[in-house]
C-alpha cells in the first residue's frame, strides 16, 4: 500500500431537501520519478527522455508536478513536456512532415511548453491535471529547445544543463457502486450527484442503461456514460466519448453503445434532483448470466488471476455475429518486428469475403511491449470477385440464398450465346455502382467505427479484375486490443446516391497487419534506424542526415544539396596534402622523426574525414580509432614542432616529446574535445622553449633567435598559426566546418614550413662550454707568445694561473 497524505470525505448537499449523498475521494502520492537531466532536442527522437507512470482504477482526477530546474546564466530554453496515455508520444515541435501513408492524427495533444533562463526564473513547479484519466500506462516524453537558434562555436556555447522532477499525484474514489444485470439498482433518496460501473463479460451488439425516475415532481437527469473510466463532468460536452441523456418525470432515458466489449467496466455518472433507478439492458438473445453473487473485489481478483474467466457464455447470435475475429502474432528477431494472422483452423490465410452490407467485421488484435514502440503497418488490398465459394468462409456469414447459379462461374467475356448476354448486362449494370471498402482501426473500442471520428480510416474503390489497395501506417500504436472494423458501400456513380450493392459479386480484401522499426523498417535514405532505451523503456527512431528531418526522414526543405556534400569531402581530405610540404622539409633538414609524425598526421586526419562523412564516406577501419588517431596526431605535430625549436640536446628532446605524446594519448582516451587539453599542453611545450631562447640570450648577452629568423621565419609561422587557431576555435561551426576546418588544415601545416629549424638548436650548456675552451686556448696561445718575446721563461704554475684567470673571468 503507499502511503495516505490525506483522506478527505467528500459531501454533496442538495439545496432543496438539505439531504446529503457521499463518497469518499483519497489523495495519495502515487508515483515519484528522482531528477533526470534534459537534453536538447535536435530533431531526433533519441535524445528525448521517456517516462512510465502507472494509473489505477477509479481515479477522478490525476495531477503531475514537474519541477524545471536550470543552471545559472543559461540562455532562454523551452521546455516540452508531453504526455500520453497507453503509447509514447508522437511529436513534432517544429512541424515537420511525416511519411505519406503515416496517419498525423497520431501527434499527441497534451503538451506542457516553459521558457526557463534569460528573463525568466531558472526554477519553475508546473502542475498538469488530467480530470478522469484512463487507467494504465501513460507515457512522458521531456526535452529542452534552445531559442536562440543562431549557429555558435562549441567553445562559445554556454554550458548549461537542465533537469526535471515528476511526480503523479490521484484523486482516488473507493466505493462505487457497481450493476449487475437482470438487477434493478435505485438510488439513494434525493441523491444529486452517483457513480456507478458496470463489467461487460461478453460481445454483442449494443449495450443500454435505462433510468427510470420515481418521483410525480417535474425534475431533470443528466446522465453520462464512458467506457474504462469516469466521465469527465467539467469537459463533457466537448469530448466524444461521453454520452448524455437527459430526461423529465414524464419519459424514461436510455443510454447505449454500440458493440461494447468484453471484461470492460463502463462507467456512468448521473446527476438529479429526484429518486431514480438503473436497469441493465442486453439484447435478448445476448442475455449474460447474473454475477450479482460476486462483488467488485472478487471479480478484480478472479480477473487478474484468471483473465477472461469471468466472460458469460452468450447466444449463438452474439457469438456468430458480433465476436470479432481473433487473430494470433509471429514475434520477429528483430525489435518490434510482429505480423499477424487470422485465427483460423485451416491456414493463416488474411482474406475476406465481404459479403454483409453496411454490417462491420471485426478483426481483434494485440499491441503490448513487443511493438509498442515501432511502427503499426495496415495493408488492405482488394478486388471483385465472382466466385465466393473459392475461399474459406469458416467465420464469415452464410453464403447468399438468392444468388443465380451462373453468377458462381466467372463470366466468359468471348462467348456470344444467351448466358454472355445476360453476363454482359450484370456487368454493364455493374459499371454504373461503385463499391467502396472501409475499414476502420480502433483502439480499445467497437463502436462509433462509422465515418470513423476516434479512430484512423481508410477506404478504397473495388473494380472487376482489378487490384486496388491502400496502405496505413500508425507511429508508436497505443498498447492494448485493437479492433479493425470492416465493411463495404455501395453508390451509384452518376448520382453518388448510396444503391443496394450486388449480391453476384463480392470484395475479396486481403488484409495485413504488422509491426516494424522506425517508419515502416525504413528511415528513408538519409537516415538510419536506432534502438533507443531511455529510463528502460524501449523505442525505434530514426536518426536523419543530409539536413532532413521528420519521423522518416522525409522532410527535405532544409537539405543540404549532394553537391555540397562532395566539395566537404574533397575539401576535407585534399587540404592536408598541404602537409607533404613539411614532410619533405624536415627530410631535407634532416628531421627524421619529426617527418615522420607529419606524415602520420596528413594519413590519419584525410582517412579520419573520409570517414567522418554523412554521404560519400569511406573508412578503412573503425571510426573510433582514426579519430582518436587524428586527434592524437594533430597534438603530436604542434609539440614535436615548438620542442624541435627549443634548444635542448636531442636525446632529451625526444624524451620531452614521447612524454607529452604518451599524456596525450591518455587524456585523448578521456575526452579528446577538450579544449583545455590542448592549451595546456601547448603551453607546456612552449615554455620550455622560450625558457632555452632566455637562457642562451642570458650567456651570450645577444638576441637569440636572431632579428633575422624571427621576423623572416618565426613571425609568418606565428600569425598562420594564430590565424588557423582563432578559425578553428571562435569561427568554426556545423553550417561552415568543411571550409573553415580545411583552411585549419592548411594554415597549419604552412606555419610549420616557418617553424622548422634549418638544423638542430645548439645546446645552451655546451654551447657555453665550447665557447669557454676556445677563450683559454687563445689565452694561453698568447701567453706563450709574449713569453717569447720578452725571452723570459713561463712556468706550469703560472700558466696554470693564468688559465684560472681567464676561466674565472669568463664564466657569468
Amino acid at each position: 500500500m503507499w502511503p495516505f497524505k490525506c483522506i478527505f470525505l467528500i459531501v454533496i448537499l442538495t439545496i432543496s431537501n438539505y439531504s446529503v449523498n457521499c463518497f469518499f475521494l483519497y489523495y495519495q502520492n502515487y508515483e515519484y520519478f528522482s531528477t533526470i537531466k534534459l537534453n536538447d532536442y535536435n530533431g531526433y527522437y533519441g535524445n528525448v527522455k521517456l517516462l512510465r507512470y502507472s494509473m489505477p482504477n477509479d481515479v477522478l482526477s490525476a495531477i503531475w508536478r514537474l519541477q524545471l530546474v536550470s543552471s545559472d546564466n543559461c540562455p532562454a530554453t523551452d521546455v516540452y513536456f508531453y504526455l500520453e496515455y497507453s503509447a509514447y508520444p508522437v511529436i513534432s515541435p517544429h512541424n515537420r512532415t511525416f511519411p505519406y501513408y503515416f496517419n498525423q492524427g497520431r501527434l499527441t495533444k497534451t503538451m506542457i511548453k516553459k521558457t526557463l533562463g534569460g528573463s525568466n526564473p531558472s526554477k519553475q513547479d508546473v502542475y498538469l491535471n488530467i480530470s478522469s484519466p484512463y487507467p494504465g500506462y501513460w507515457f512522458s516524453a521531456a526535452f529542452t529547445d534552445i531559442q536562440d537558434q543562431k549557429v555558435k562555436p562549441d567553445i562559445l556555447k554556454s554550458n548549461c544543463t537542465h533537469f526535471l522532477t515528476s511526480s503523479l499525484n490521484i484523486w482516488q474514489i473507493n466505493d462505487t457502486a457497481v450493476l449487475y444485470p437482470n438487477a434493478t439498482t435505485h438510488s439513494t433518496e434525493h441523491s444529486i450527484f452517483k457513480m456507478y460501473k458496470y463489467m461487460s463479460t461478453s460481445f454483442g451488439p449494443s449495450l443500454s442503461f435505462k433510468f427510470k425516475q420515481n418521483s410525480t415532481n417535474v425534475c431533470s437527469l443528466t446522465a453520462l456514460l464512458r467506457q474504462s473510466a469516469f466521465p469527465d463532468m467539467n469537459n463533457f460536452k466537448i469530448n466524444n466519448d461521453h454520452i448524455t441523456c437527459l430526461s423529465n418525470s414524464t419519459q424514461n432515458c436510455i443510454l447505449s453503445i454500440e458493440y461494447p466489449l468484453d471484461n470492460t467496466w463502463y462507467y456512468l455518472a448521473v446527476t438529479s434532483d429526484c429518486n431514480y433507478s438503473v436497469d441493465v439492458l442486453l439484447p435478448n438473445n445476448c442475455i449474460e448470466q447474473s454475477i450479482s453473487i460476486f462483488n467488485e473485489t472478487l471479480i478484480n481478483l478472479v480477473e487478474n488471476l484468471y483473465p477472461g474467466r469471468m466472460k458469460r457464455k452468450s447466444g449463438e447470435f452474439c457469438t456468430k455475429y458480433f465476436q470479432p475475429i481473433e487473430t494470433f502474432r509471429f514475434i520477429g528477431p528483430t525489435y518490434f518486428s510482429v505480423k499477424y494472422y487470422f485465427n483460423s483452423n485451416h491456414n493463416r490465410s488474411n482474406a475476406l469475403l465481404i459479403r454483409n452490407e453496411r454490417k462491420p467485421y471485426f478483426i481483434e488484435f494485440l499491441v503490448d511491449q513487443a511493438n509498442n514502440g515501432g511502427t503499426l503497418n495496415f495493408y488492405l488490398v482488394n478486388n471483385l470477385i465472382s466466385d465466393p465459394n473459392l475461399f474459406d468462409t469458416e467465420y464469415l456469414s452464410s453464403k447468399p440464398t438468392n444468388v443465380p447459379n451462373d453468377s458462381l462461374n466467372p463470366p466468359d467475356l468471348n462467348n456470344t450465346n444467351n448466358t454472355s448476354v445476360n453476363v454482359k448486362s450484370k456487368i454493364s449494370g455493374l459499371a454504373e455502382i461503385k463499391v467502396m471498402l472501409y475499414a476502420c482501426l480502433l483502439f480499445n473500442s467497437m463502436s462509433s467505427y462509422k465515418n470513423c471520428p476516434e479512430g484512423f480510416l481508410i477506404s478504397t474503390q473495388s473494380f472487376t479484375n482489378i487490384f486496388t489497395n491502400v496502405q496505413l501506417n500508425i507511429a508508436y500504436p497505443f498498447m492494448g486490443k485493437w479492433y479493425l472494423a470492416v465493411w463495404k458501400e455501395c453508390f451509384n456513380i452518376n448520382t453518388n446516391e448510396s444503391v443496394p450493392c450486388p449480391t453476384t459479386y463480392v470484395p475479396h480484401a486481403l488484409i495485413q497487419i504488422s509491426s516494424d522499426q522506425c517508419a515502416n523498417d525504413y528511415c528513408g535514405d538519409y537516415g538510419t534506424c536506432y534502438i533507443i532505451n531511455s529510463q528502460l523503456n524501449l523505442v525505434s527512431a530514426c536518426k536523419c542526415s543530409g539536413g532532413y528531418e521528420g519521423f522518416g526522414c522525409t522532410d527535405g526543405r532544409n537539405a543540404i544539396p549532394a553537391r555540397i556534400y562532395l566539395a566537404s569531402v574533397l575539401f576535407l581530405t585534399t587540404s592536408n596534402l598541404v602537409f607533404l610540404l613539411p614532410i619533405c622539409l624536415a627530410i631535407y633538414r634532416k628531421w627524421y622523426i619529426e617527418s615522420l609524425i607529419y606524415f602520420y598526421n596528413m594519413f590519419f586526419s584525410t582517412f579520419y574525414h573520409a570517414c567522418d562523412q554523412e554521404f560519400y564516406s569511406f573508412c578503412i577501419f573503425n571510426y573510433d580509432g582514426l579519430q582518436l588517431a587524428d586527434f592524437i596526431s594533430s597534438y603530436s605535430s604542434f609539440i614535436i614542432t615548438v620542442l624541435a625549436m627549443s634548444s635542448f640536446q636531442r636525446q632529451w628532446k625526444i624524451f620531452t616529446f614521447f612524454v607529452g605524446l604518451l599524456a596525450c594519448l591518455s587524456i585523448g582516451l578521456y575526452d579528446r574535445f577538450s579544449y583545455v587539453t590542448f592549451v595546456v599542453f601547448l603551453c607546456i611545450a612552449i615554455s620550455f622553449t622560450v625558457f632555452t631562447w632566455v637562457k642562451i640570450c642570458i650567456s651570450k648577452r645577444k638576441l637569440h633567435p636572431e632579428r633575422n629568423q624571427l621576423l623572416k621565419f618565426y613571425l609568418p609561422g606565428f600569425i598562420l598559426a594564430v590565424t588557423g587557431l582563432l578559425i578553428y576555435s571562435f569561427l568554426q561551426t556545423k553550417s561552415n566546418y568543411w571550409i573553415l576546418h580545411s583552411i585549419w588544415h592548411m594554415c597549419m601545416a604552412s606555419s610549420i614550413i616557418f617553424f622548422l629549424p634549418k638544423e638542430d638548436m645548439p645546446d645552451f650548456g655546451k654551447e657555453n662550454s665550447g665557447e669557454n675552451l676556445k677563450d683559454v686556448t687563445a689565452t694561453t696561445s698568447s701567453l706563450s707568445e709574449s713569453s717569447a718575446i720578452s725571452g723570459s721563461p713561463v712556468t706550469t704554475k703560472g700558466l696554470l694561473h693564468s688559465n684560472i684567470t681567464e676561466i674565472s673571468l669568463l664564466e657569468p
